[in-house]
């Protein structure tokens, strides 16, 4: 299913922005999802993702083409497990040429019916393959691996889980393509073996992922003073602040996410 989200025009005389056009977000009917953590944060290594969906009969189409160069193509994946601990991620998947003298985004078809996505080397990280398609009898169907062997996996099994959530952006820019949606809800057959796996099936309703919230982490230091006998030392350190911010890896995704929750 297709929503249309409305222009945006930002309060406060911000004029570059007013106007600025958000893609569609499309939601897709899930099959399955599993995240996997065997070690159980021992070795994040063996840590994996699998999800999928499938829509049959779908009247969700192809926008977006992610063999672009630069933000104009590429896609960005988001990752959700909710429960009791929840973990989200995003993954920045540009176009490119890998280790082994292949595009990662290849395009099936002209017109294109469907876009593939291989990183078996795990040059980008730790995404290994998606495939977006859309077949001429109007199924539409989604599939993502990830494994922690090719980049740092930090969604893991919320022990316990549920319901999750994975999105599939075409196009790194703000209006480069639509956002695939595939919700994994709580009316979904969810499995919870304690934080080594969840998996979340056959969810009867879609639904639209929301975006990875950046996290900031503030260290201050500040001033000592040092007593010795009958003297005093005393060390001024101004109080520094020091923010890191994890971001999309793309500055047109960082700016979409703050523009799009002004939507609601």
């Amino acid at each position: 299913m297709r929503e249309f989200s409305k222009l945006v025009a930002l309060a406060g005389g911000i004029a570059f922005a007013a106007g600025l056009a958000y893609a569609a977000d499309q939601t897709i009917l899930g099959k399955s999802l599993t995240v996997k953590d065997p070690t159980q944060g021992a070795d994040a290594t063996k840590r994996s993702i699998k999800g999928s969906a499938k829509e049959k009969g779908s009247g969700n189409t192809l926008v977006g083409n992610p063999t672009l160069a630069g933000s104009s193509g590429g896609a960005i994946l988001d990752i959700f497990a909710n429960g009791t601990h929840p973990t989200s991620q995003s993954f920045v998947l540009p176009q490119g040429t890998s280790s082994t003298s292949k595009p990662f985004w290849t395009a099936v078809g002209t017109p294109a019916v469907a876009y593939k996505y291989k990183d078996g080397k795990g040059d980008q990280g730790p995404v290994k393959s998606v495939i977006i398609k859309r077949t001429a009898s109007g199924a539409f169907s989604i599939k993502v691996k990830l494994t922690g062997k090719n980049g740092t996996i930090g969604v893991v099994p919320p022990n316990s889980g549920i319901s999750g959530c994975m999105a599939l952006k075409l196009g790194q820019s703000a209006g480069a393509g639509d956002r695939y949606s595939v919700q994994f809800g709580t009316e979904s057959k969810i499995k919870n073996v304690d934080a080594k796996v969840f998996s979340a099936k056959k969810p009867s309703a879609e639904g639209v992922c929301p975006t990875v919230t950046p996290t900031t982490t503030t260290t201050t230091t500040t001033g000592v003073t040092t007593t010795t006998g009958a003297s005093t030392t005393t060390t001024s350190t101004a109080a520094s602040t020091t923010t890191t911010t994890t971001m999309y890896g793309s500055p047109s995704r960082a700016f979409l996410e703050k523009v799009e929750n002004l939507l609601d």
